[in-house]
């Protein structure tokens, strides 16, 4: 980052800071009340109160791991969002910090919209999508802010540092910046004549930026939009992932309202194109094939692991929770791998062990038996030798409430079924020599990874007790039960600090 430009970016911080205390403020007057909403997860992340949706950013910073997500925090529905920020020493145990990015400049006055954001010169630097509604027009620009605390954030003079796409002003947003070598590169999804594309463009600075062409499109089969575009590398290979919105579903590929997947490839700096690379349904593989998961964010951790982390949500869902003046919640936190198949394996990280508190269940069950989970926040862990047999767990609540996971030996394929109206999602598994599931529910969620992660998935249920856990299908299963401690809340110090911070800057 250029010395003088840094220089002539801070010298505006005191005018700015003064503008930021009101959301600060707001943040310390949270009260922990707020937690305890009906169907609040305890260990999963969720907006203090307010709408929560796509993780806005996932990065390392001074020791610790920063999750951003959009956040309108005055009811349970989508608005002029910000960047919602909760932060973690360890992975699981989180604590909610003032929004970082507040629309009210004239370039995103209805909203900051998700982007990236990485380390530079010891600054936390983030870049993010102005949105703004004017006559019925949407204008999207991509911008850039920096912070030294990663609480007090300020936002470059000179923004929008890209003000229009070269396919129009509408449809251009959630920049994904990275960088190799001494060059910045950054990817912009975006849409031309209804399909789907991704740009990208290169910088010296991180200011100036300059259109290299389109990355990929969508030829027809890929959809209309794409957005919250994510790349690293893993194994000598890159993986791109991309959410989309208007995919056909086939067959129980690609049900979801929009989906979030992912193409392995790789990426060629002196071309910057990629090489033997393909976007289309043939090649694009789901995340996560559950009912509820959306724009997907990684990061590399401290000690090497690729991290991610999603929305466990879905547009026009019913978040029953609204109600209450809060909705939705992220996953938790993923460990990414790759198989020499080039297939993604995702398992949650080993530190989710940390939450464990006390053995519930430790036992054998027979199809037709069932015991009482005791608590809304829990793990299960299954494991079967008899991989020819059929397996067939279900939660049951209010007497018939169910939701099913159901795997079908003979067919090759798992699935879960929460009922209703379109409530079966399923996905081919052939389990490696013993049947292995991990259950993870949270109040109003469920996450299960199958084997060593090569299936999962993530939706939205909203229990009630009792919960009734019953074995079916053809084999005894081994079910140890866990129950999971609160990881998410507020940390009285920062709010204590922050305070004392605010009465000084007042005098």
């Amino acid at each position: 980052m250029d010395v003088l430009l840094l220089a002539t970016w801070l010298c505006v911080a005191t005018a700015e800071f003064a503008t930021d205390l009101a959301h600060i403020e707001a943040f310390i007057q949270q009260e922990k009340y707020l937690l305890r909403k009906k169907y609040r997860p305890v260990y999963h992340i969720s907006a203090p109160v307010g709408w929560l949706n796509d993780p806005s950013s996932f990065v390392y910073f001074k020791r610790q791991y920063h999750v951003f997500y959009q956040y309108h925090p005055y009811n349970g529905a989508w608005g002029h969002t910000r960047w919602g920020h909760a932060i973690s020493d360890n992975l699981v145990d989180w604590a909610h910090y003032p929004p970082a990015l507040v629309p009210k400049e004239y370039y995103e006055k209805h909203g900051c919209l998700s982007g990236s954001a990485l380390v530079h010169n010891n600054y936390l630097t983030v870049f993010y999508t102005g949105h703004v509604i004017s006559n019925n027009k949407t204008y999207q620009t991509q911008n850039v802010a920096i912070s030294s605390d990663s609480i007090v954030f300020q936002k470059y003079l000179y923004n929008p540092i890209i003000r229009k796409g070269p396919y129009g002003v509408s449809d251009f947003r959630n920049p994904m910046v990275w960088n190799y070598r001494n060059w910045w590169y950054m990817m912009v999804g975006t849409a031309k004549d209804g399909l789907g594309h991704l740009l990208l463009y290169s910088s010296a600075d991180l200011f100036s930026w300059t259109l290299n062409g389109t990355l990929a499109k969508s030829f027809g089969d890929m959809g209309h939009m794409w957005e919250n575009p994510d790349l690293f590398e893993i194994d000598g290979l890159t993986v791109l992932i991309l959410s989309v919105q208007g995919i056909q579903a086939e067959g129980y590929r690609f049900r979801n309202l929009y989906q979030t997947g992912y193409v392995v490839g790789k990426f060629n700096y002196v071309t910057a194109r990629f090489e033997d690379f393909e976007v289309s349904t043939a090649t694009f593989k789901e995340l996560d094939y559950g009912h509820d998961f959306y724009a997907a964010k990684t990061v590399q951790a401290a000690d090497g692991r690729r991290l991610l982390i999603a929305w466990l949500g879905m547009w026009e869902s019913d978040f029953q929770e609204s109600r209450d003046g809060w909705a939705s919640l992220l996953t938790l936190v993923r460990e990414v791998k790759l198989t020499s198949q080039g297939r993604i394996l995702m398992m949650p990280v080993k530190e989710t062990a940390n939450l464990r508190t006390e053995i519930l269940e430790d036992a054998w069950y027979s199809p037709g038996e069932a015991f009482s989970a005791g608590t809304k926040s829990f793990e299960l862990i299954v494991n079967s030798t008899a991989v020819v047999y059929d397996a067939i767990i279900t939660l049951e609540w209010n007497g018939r409430r169910q939701y099913t996971i159901g795997y079908i030996a003979d067919q090759g394929h798992i699935t879960v079924d929460r009922g209703g109206k379109d409530g079966v999602r399923r996905a081919d598994w052939l389990p490696n020599g013993h049947l292995h599931l991990r259950i993870f529910v949270d109040y109003s969620s469920i996450e299960i990874f199958c084997g060593m992660g090569e299936v999962v998935f993530s939706s939205r249920i909203y229990l009630k007790r009792p919960i009734l856990v019953k074995i079916g299908g053809d084999t005894q299963l081994h079910i140890t039960q866990y129950k999971l401690r609160r990881g998410v809340g507020y940390d009285n110090k920062l709010r204590k600090h922050l305070k004392e911070h605010i009465i000084a800057k007042k005098g």
